[in-house]
Formats: C-alpha cells, structure tokens, sequence
C-alpha cells in the first residue's frame, strides 16, 4: 500500500527502510514476504513510463534476476523495458579481444537489461499486494532516534522499529545518524550516456572496448535501440563526439535521451552499527565499467536474508565480497586503460587466457552470479 499526504500516528514495524528505490523495494519485498512488517519511506512517488527508455538502465545478472522473477517482478514490470542479452565482449586498447556466450555454460542468458525506472515500478506494484508492507511516498525521515529505535517522518507519523534499512544512495541519511564513515576517492572521470535509435540492427550482446583515459560500451535496449556510454577524464570539460567514437561500429543513429555523471569510489567503514543495517549504494560505491553496481546491492539483501537478519556475519560476508569487487574494478580501470606497452601486453596475455574453456566458463558464471 502506497500512502501519502500529513498523518500525525504511530506504525510499529520490524524494519524501517529509508529509500524505496531498486535496493530498497527489493530488501522491503523480499522480507515482507517473509511476514515481516516492512515500512519504507521514498522522498518520491514511483516513477512514470515514458515513451522510450529512461537513460538509467541496469545490467542484472541472470542470478538476481532469476530471484526477482521468483519475488514476482517479471510478473509485473513493463515487458517493453526488460532485455534479455545473451554475449559479453571486452577489447583492449590494442584490439585483443575476448567473447563470452551464455550458450558455452548451457544457458540462455547472461542476465537482462532492464530500466532502473521500470524495476522500481514492479516492485512497487509487488509491495502493494503485500499485507506487511507499506509505502510513504513523498514523505522523508526528519528524525531519528536510534536508541530508542524510534523515527519521526515529515508527515508526521512516528515509527518504531526493530531494524533501520538505510537504502538511501551514496550520500546515505541512515550512514549519517548512525555516525558511519567511508573510504574512498574520485575516479577523475565522467560517465556520459547517450539512448539511440540506430538504422542497423542491434544484437542482443553487450561489449566494451577500452581506451586511453576510459572505455566505451553499448548495451542492447531493442532491435534497433541501445545505450551507449562513454568515460572520459572529468578534466575534460567538452563532450565526446559520440558519433565518431560509435558509428564504425554500429552505424548511424539518432539520440533521444543523454546524461553523465562523476564517478566516485566509496566504501563504508561499517554496514551494521546498533540496529542500523546499508545496502546498496549506501555500503559501497563502485566505478560502474562491469555493471556490477545494483548487482552487489542484490546480493547484499540475498545476504542478511540467508544470514537470517545476523548484523555481524551479513557485515563480514558482504564487506569482503563487495572489497574484492572494488579491488577488482580498480584492477581493471587503472591497467586496462593504461596506454604503457608493458602493462597492454599484460592485458592482452590475460584477454587470450580468458578464451581458454575452464577459465572462460568460470568468467562466464561469474558474470552470471552464479559463483
């Protein structure tokens, strides 16, 4: 049930979750479904569907999204906004290349584009036929008392609570109550996005081909639709030509929708502190080159799920997992974009590694989230 508007009561609930966006539905629908009493809080409503994908899309491996898909989202998400993709292709800087086909692990697909816009409307849609569950939309916390576990809203109900979920982004609200610090340090680059209708068709693989001071990548929105996205040095302050950058390989096309953003690595010192747990971006920031960013979030709630709500043991689990993730992404963007000889003959001897079948097939399910 979504409420909005000023309502002076009290609501006792085992978890308040503050930000209802891909992480913080997910985490409020997978526990009310356990039949815990779930509260979350939204500054907005539920996004609109537009005519034509939002820039903001999300790469969800076929793990994740096999369990969203049992939480009931693929039941209830805008079909028009969900592609699957079947291919992963990566090119150095001097053109060795490596592919990856779900078909050599026997499966169908390697995960789904889907927009983050279309995700949180069917998860909203799944949270309102949820007894335990409720929405405030448009409403905020003003107050939090965690020693008492107590929360004020701007509207002006007062909620007690077992655990507070702060699913609230980089710049989390909950982080700050709780007095948690980060770690972390600009990328010196920026992400700009653009959507295309292209005059070629558009396979349904994803590929990324990497460049001195950033890579470029496509991924597939439709037959002839996709996402392009390049990363250049924040230093920078002009656009790219992205025509001229993606026109060799995938032909003309016409933008209708752009974006960019700065990118930021940041790692929470703590996730758990008294009853406050982070989840998603709220934990951990990463440079978004694998489309690992909601993936971790995912895996965050699927943690503290299987942990059975154990602070200590979801903490451990996921802060090692999600480090060796940022270890790893770091790994990549400061080698791969590195023009040096020595480092590229590095990257190329590794790109031809991963073609060998055992090593392949483990990178392949990895990508999957199925190890």
């Amino acid at each position: 049930m979504v409420a909005t508007g000023v309502t002076a009561v009290t609501i006792s609930v085992d978890y308040l979750i503050n930000g209802a966006g891909m992480v913080g539905a997910a985490a409020g629908l997978a526990l009310a479904q356990q039949g815990y009493r779930v509260l979350l809080v939204d500054n907005a409503e539920a996004p609109k569907k537009a005519e034509r994908w939002d820039i903001r899309i999300s790469s969800v491996n076929d793990h994740h999204w096999h369990w969203l898909s049992q939480l009931g989202v693929a039941d209830c998400i805008d079909k028009d906004r969900v592609l699957p993709y079947t291919t992963l292709s990566v090119a150095s800087i001097n053109g060795t290349r490596a592919d990856f086909d779900a078909k050599e692990v026997n499966r169908d697909q390697l995960g789904v584009m889907v927009e983050n816009n279309a995700l949180q409307r069917a998860l909203w849609r799944c949270l309102n036929h949820c007894e335990t569950a409720q929405i405030r939309a448009n409403d905020a916390i003003s107050e939090i008392d965690l020693a008492n576990h107590k929360a004020v809203l701007a509207g002006g109900a007062s909620v007690q609570f077992n655990r507070l979920l702060g699913c609230d982004g980089a710049h989390s609200q909950v982080a700050r109550a709780a007095g948690i610090g980060y770690r972390g340090w600009d990328y010196g680059q920026t992400c700009e996005l653009v959507n295309v209708i292209t005059e070629q068709p558009i396979p349904s693989a994803t590929w990324e081909v990497f460049k001195p001071g950033g890579p470029f990548a496509l991924l597939p929105l439709g037959c002839n639709e996709a996402c392009l996205i390049n990363y250049r040095p924040s230093n920078t302050h002009h656009t790219t030509d992205l025509k001229q950058l993606f026109e060799p390989f995938i032909g003309a096309f016409d933008t209708y929708a752009s974006g960019q953003f700065p990118l930021q690595r940041k790692h929470a010192l703590r996730y758990c502190v008294g009853p406050v747990v982070l989840m998603g971006d709220a934990a951990h920031s990463i440079h978004p080159l694998a489309g690992q960013g909601v993936n971790l979030g995912f895996a965050d709630i699927r943690c503290f799920i299987e942990q059975q709500g154990d602070s200590q043991r979801y903490e451990r689990q996921r802060r090692k997992a999600n480090a060796k993730m940022m270890r790893a992404m770091d790994m990549i963007h400061w080698h791969f974009e590195d023009a040096n000889p020595l480092k590229q003959r590095m990257v190329a001897a590794s790109l031809k590694l991963a073609q060998r079948s055992v090593i392949k097939q483990a990178i392949i399910k990895q990508a999957m989230g199925m190890s």
